[in-house]
């Protein structure tokens, strides 16, 4: 008797906790947050004296009486690098300790579908005045706060930030001067989440975040040719078709378009977007394109693809010359920078949806050079769900 009296209390507490509910945080009045640590180089004897570019992100910190952090609303812990192409989506199954952007892979209440893009690469975040903090922090697996006060301490950025409710917001900690690699905040209030961009278009801006001096000091990120680019640039793109055998045809009327001019700034104003079509091949079936890429020359004023002299990787154009290209792995071939974005189709983004196996989407992208290196950032649009 007492063991079925045993038995059924436990079934008593097994419903209990089954029943449970799970309370999730919401934010009245949200803003949206990300952030990309672009503080990108080695510690050498050029770089003794510059703060270890591993960073802590803290919004709202308390500190104690030594001026230590020891809490904050936010905190965004073992901020690394970031990675050549920032997602259009979070990966969802990311156990990795270190974040190469904020939030990553972190637990927090991400941001939704708004005005039909999505915005889950986004930290929701409470809208006002905050205090803004940046830690750099030793690269280790220990959490911040159980580092020791002394490894708490080197604070690299302290300011106030106001964040408008429902604004996305991308921020980037900077290198400012080459010279004295003094890191600082830029951030920029986006806005295509206001604009009404056609589905049938592929859209991208782009931005020059390097820091001042850096064409003229900086040392290239390796031995190839043609990877610094001059402060004042402009920019054309060609549509390519790959074969079956992995070699890229320019599409007929999308070879070497200009879409306009690049400049040097780290000035936080939006920079306008540019397009070409989502099924740029006139034979494609408009549902699925997955032999599209992309690719963008960077050619300074008095220069264009018509009369351009410079080769890749085998000549040195002195920063008047570069090229990008945007696309699956072995989309590559002699060029100083190559991004593998999509597994075939660079800015396009392919999915199941519908009915559809594979169903090719616009997107919109923002392509920034900081000192030295090309990163894409891709963000998706909604789309129908698949349906079995």
């Amino acid at each position: 008797m007492n063991n079925r009296i045993v038995l059924l209390l436990l079934l008593c507490m097994m419903a209990g906790t089954a029943c449970r509910k799970t309370e999730y945080t919401t934010i009245a009045e949200p803003a949206y947050l990300r952030i990309f640590n672009n503080l990108d180089y080695k510690i050498s004897l050029d770089t003794k004296d510059a703060p270890q570019p591993f960073l802590t992100f803290l919004l709202d910190p308390e500190l104690d009486a030594d001026g230590i952090p020891v809490k904050a609303l936010v905190t965004g812990d073992y901020l690394d690098k970031r990675v050549p192409w920032a997602r259009p989506y979070p990966d969802a199954v990311n156990t990795t300790l270190y974040q190469t952007e904020y939030p990553g892979s972190a637990k927090v209440l991400a941001g939704p579908v708004l005005n039909g893009y999505d915005l889950s690469s986004w930290a929701q975040m409470p809208a006002g005045k905050h205090r803004v903090m940046f830690v750099s922090r030793p690269i280790s697996d220990v959490p911040f706060y159980e580092l020791p006060k002394d490894l708490r301490s080197h604070i690299i950025i302290d300011t106030t930030i106001e964040f408008i409710s429902r604004e996305v917001y991308t921020m980037h900690i900077l290198e400012k001067d080459a010279a004295t690699k003094t890191p600082g905040i830029y951030i920029r209030n986006e806005n295509f989440v206001k604009q009404p961009f056609s589905d049938s278009l592929v859209y991208v801006n782009f931005y020059n975040l390097s820091s001042v001096g850096h064409f003229e000091t900086g040392k290239p990120a390796n031995e190839l040719y043609n990877q610094k680019i001059r402060d004042t640039m402009n920019v054309y793109y060609t549509l390519n078709k790959m074969d079956n055998q992995g070699f890229a045809h320019p599409i007929t009327g999308h070879w070497g378009v200009l879409m306009g001019p690049v400049l040097r700034s780290q000035d936080p104003a939006v920079h306008p977007y540019y397009s070409f079509p989502l099924f740029g091949d006139i034979t494609a079936n408009k549902i699925y394109d997955g032999k599209a890429t992309q690719s963008f020359v960077f050619l300074s004023p008095g220069y264009s693809p018509a009369n351009n002299p410079f080769m890749q990787v085998s000549s040195e154009s002195k920063g008047h010359f570069t090229e990008l290209r945007v696309g699956a792995d072995g989309y590559r071939g002699d060029v100083a920078f190559s991004l593998p974005a999509d597994i075939l189709t660079g800015m396009v983004v392919t999915i199941r949806s519908g009915k559809y196996l594979n169903r090719s989407f616009a997107t919109i992208n923002t392509i920034e050079y900081v000192n030295g290196k090309f990163y894409l950032m891709t963000i998706q649009r909604k789309y129908e769900p698949p349906v079995y």
